[in-house]
């Protein structure tokens, strides 16, 4: 979507922060709005995931309508 000029923000946790760089890198794309958050997701109930997508949220919200390439 990206290199269709369709503007994304990418959610990945810190062990996958990395790997989403270096994808982004080799996908010839220089930049795009990404927010880290923390690892793991998975092995949470429902209200885990629901408190980890609401302390996401505000970044998620603010590389959706706020970031710019550098």
């Amino acid at each position: 979507m990206e290199k269709k000029g369709i503007p994304t923000v990418t959610i990945a946790t810190t062990a996958f922060e990395e790997l989403a760089n270096t994808t982004m890198q080799e996908q010839g794309v220089s930049e795009m709005a990404l927010v880290v958050v923390a690892h793991p997701i998975a092995g949470h109930n429902l209200d885990g995931i629901r408190k980890k997508a609401d302390e996401a949220f505000p970044d998620i919200l603010k590389a959706a309508t706020e970031w710019q390439p550098q």
